[in-house]
């Protein structure tokens, strides 16, 4: 009988800044359109929230912890400033107390290719002083606890075919000797609010691995929300739990449905709960008894909001869920009470300057700013001059340009005293058959130059 039991904490997306390394950024001299909000709003999180974070995830005394990428803010102003800004992430992540693994995100180099120094100098010492071995020599690799299988891939140098990729062949075929099997790496293997912010290659290669081989649940991180879904893999089902300590603690957690259309088909796919990055920095504590299988979801400040538990080889349950309340499904404010009022959209590749002009309600509104990454915190401010066009019913309509690109998430928001209103959300429109492969649902091909139009209700 299997009596076997620990308990390990997974923590997503870190992004810890270092002031002197992002002097470019912070003057002014930015290489992409969020760039400088990027690091000036991690900069504070790192002085603000982070110590806080690594001392409530320390005073659970796990056996160890298990980070999935983006250790740092990365993308530095040279190669040194990469190197002192991961080397005082490491020495910060001494204060878990625990040992602590890595799954390589997008932000803290790529070996082979930029910035390897730091992966080489840092990275892969901390994860062989955790094994308890050397420094590891690539990204991918796996351990074994209390009769549990630990898998780490690498997400940042997959290569369909790859050495990476018989590596997960040959690993999940010996899986089924473990008691559990848990899987880590940085980005989705579902893209459930942010469109295609994954590798199709990475995704369908270790897909088709575990609709044969059933892993007891998949954490990931790289979109920043939190959320908890289970997905349809083969015959069996696949919890994928993300998370990331950024946020606000003090800000009211956005549901990630009042602001995004959600991704996958629903049959199937079970949704838990979602929050838009910014909001709810958490984590997840892993607990296993024997056959059994916790998995507690921790908000900074707020103890633990939600939880699912399953069996090996069992469908997972959603045992306490979240209660943090709603802002859509409600209706439009009085006038009197409006404070302010935005067009949250996302989209990539949306770079023409004024060209994404927008009406409402049959008025030019003006134009989106650039858009780029499915970035969800992008917006246009309405003007009070526009504030009496809005509707319990409102008709949005958005000029596209002759450039590929994809956009959509559509919502009104209505600030007034006692927080935002939003409108329901709407789908996504591409001009290009560049995630054509991922699905239809929830994107709309049109033509370029084709004009998007979405109705947005207030109830």
């Amino acid at each position: 009988m299997n009596n076997h039991s620990l308990r390990f904490v997974v923590m997503g997306d870190l992004h810890y800044v270092q002031e002197q390394s992002h002097r470019e950024a912070l003057s002014g001299r930015v290489k992409g359109v969020t760039e400088f909000a990027d690091v000036t709003r991690n900069l504070w999180l790192t002085r603000n929230v982070t110590p806080e974070v690594i001392a409530a995830i320390a005073s659970l005394k796990p056996d160890f912890v298990i980070q999935t990428g983006d250790i740092i803010q990365g993308h530095c102003d040279d190669e040194e400033s990469g190197l002192r800004e991961m080397k005082e992430a490491m020495e910060l992540l001494e204060g878990l107390k625990a040992p602590v693994f890595f799954a390589l995100g997008t932000h803290d180099g790529v070996v082979g290719k930029r910035e390897e120094r730091q992966v080489k100098q840092f990275v892969y010492p901390a994860i062989g002083k955790s094994l308890g071995t050397g420094p590891l020599t690539k990204g991918y690799y796996t351990f074994e606890k209390s009769g549990s299988l630990f898998i780490v891939l690498d997400y940042t140098t997959f290569v369909k075919h790859n050495d990476q990729a018989e590596f997960i062949r040959d690993t999940f075929a010996e899986s089924g000797r473990y008691d559990h099997v848990f899987l880590f790496a940085h980005p989705p293997l579902f893209c459930v609010g942010r469109p295609f912010f994954t590798h199709f290659d990475f995704v369908q290669t270790v897909l088709a691995q575990a609709a044969d081989y059933p892993v007891d649940a998949y954490f990931c991180g790289h979109t920043h929300n939190q959320i908890s879904t289970l997905h349809k893999v083969g015959e069996h089902w696949l919890p994928q739990l993300k998370s990331s300590v950024l946020g606000y603690p003090d800000r009211p957690p956005v549901h990630l449905s009042d602001v995004r259309a959600v991704l996958p088909d629903p049959a199937g796919m079970e949704y838990g709960w979602g929050y838009l990055e910014d909001s709810a920095p958490g984590w997840w504590e892993i607990t296993v008894r024997g056959e059994r299988v916790q998995a507690d979801w921790h908000v900074l400040r707020q103890g633990v909001q939600g939880q699912l538990c399953w069996s090996r080889g069992e469908k997972a349950v959603f045992t306490k869920m979240p209660a943090f309340g709603k802002t859509s499904g409600l209706p439009l404010p009085p006038a009197s009470e409006i404070r302010g009022v935005r067009l949250r959209a996302a989209g990539s590749n949306c770079k023409t300057p004024n060209g994404y002009r927008v009406t409402l309600n049959g008025r030019d509104i003006g134009a989106l700013p650039r858009l780029e990454y499915f970035d969800s915190r992008q917006f246009m401010e309405i003007e009070p001059e526009f504030w009496p066009l809005l509707n319990n019913e409102n008709a949005i309509s958005v000029t596209t340009e002759a450039e590929p690109m994809c956009i959509g998430g559509f919502v009104l928001e209505v600030e007034t005293a006692g927080g935002w209103i939003r409108s329901t959300v709407s789908d996504y429109f591409a001009n290009t058959g560049k995630w054509d492969h991922w699905g239809k649902h929830p994107v709309e091909k049109i033509s370029e130059g084709t004009t998007a139009q979405v109705h947005l209700r207030f109830v």
